[in-house]
């Protein structure tokens, strides 16, 4: 018989000072979601369970992922999710964890989606990563057509999990390639071409936190010594990929996005705009290519 433990309430206020001393951005958060993830129960459910005792073996399994916690390893990594735009995405070490700023990304291509008036748009998600933005526009737009790319092997087969989990796997296809380069020659052209590229930049601008860098994957992060080689990239490809009348909107680091408007412009791509994310700061950048 499994001997019994501690209170859920002790084991997370122990954890919440444990990760208070190591990683003092959300301790508590984070113990609760390991707490819940260890117990197969929500974050709710703990509070509902705080007098019960744990068994020993899940209060161990629990101290293992705190100490890996408390080294630097994400949570979502540690749990195997994270959620974004509302809804649960499968995350490894093969893919960058979602973050907010991209969410900034889905609503401006939902906007130009809109201001596209096409009832079956033909939407582009290019360096998917775990597929989290093709399947949040596959679900907001209903009668889409969606496709996504990515370098990695390994992050399609995260991005092809993330499908079946949403019932998209008949309706996303997934092309493995550099860039543009992934779809096949005679892929029809789309009217929204998306993209969170890695866009770190190597020389200049803000680092990544130190965590960022050790565990997530560097192909997905850096983008050459000014953070701009893909995107610039992307700006040159898309012309070819484009309806006229089309959208590109990408996400980037805000010192990048004034060059890369002056880019786009250059390039035929007419209505810039600039959208900030939940700081104030410029995050994406969206222009209209008219040929």
């Amino acid at each position: 018989m499994t001997s019994e433990g501690p209170t859920v309430s002790r084991v997370l206020d122990e954890a919440t000072e444990f990760l208070s001393s190591r990683r003092p951005r959300t301790p508590r958060l984070d113990a609760e979601l390991l707490l819940a993830y260890v117990l197969g129960q929500s974050r709710t459910q703990l509070y509902t369970r705080a007098f019960e005792q744990l068994p020993r073996n899940q209060v161990e399994k629990f101290q293992q992922l705190l100490k890996r916690r408390g080294q630097g390893a994400p949570v979502a990594y540690l749990v195997g999710w994270k959620e974004f735009y509302g809804r649960r995405f499968v995350v490894t070490p093969d893919v960058l964890i979602p973050r907010p700023e991209t969410e900034i990304l889905v609503e401006e291509s939902l906007r130009c989606v809109e201001r596209s008036g096409l009832a079956r748009p033909r939407l582009l998600d290019c360096c998917t990563g775990s597929g989290c933005v093709a399947v949040t526009l596959a679900l907001e737009v209903a009668e889409s057509q969606v496709r996504a790319c990515d370098l990695c092997p390994k992050a399609l087969e995260v991005a092809a999990e993330n499908l079946v989990a949403h019932n998209l796997h008949r309706r996303i296809k997934l092309y493995q390639g550099d860039l543009l380069e992934a779809l096949p020659p005679h892929t029809q052209r789309f009217d929204l071409i998306v993209s969170n590229p890695p866009y770190v930049a190597t020389d200049v601008g803000p680092r990544p936190e130190e965590g960022v860098v050790r565990y997530e994957p560097n192909l997905a992060l850096f983008g050459g010594r000014d953070g701009c080689d893909l995107l610039r990239r992307l700006a040159d490809g898309a012309t070819r990929w484009l309806n006229p009348g089309g959208w590109m909107v990408l996400e980037m680091a805000p010192f990048q996005i004034e060059g890369m408007e002056a880019y786009l412009q250059e390039r035929g791509f007419q209505h810039t705009s600039i959208v900030p994310d939940l700081s104030g700061l410029p995050r994406v950048l969206s222009g209209r290519w008219e040929s």
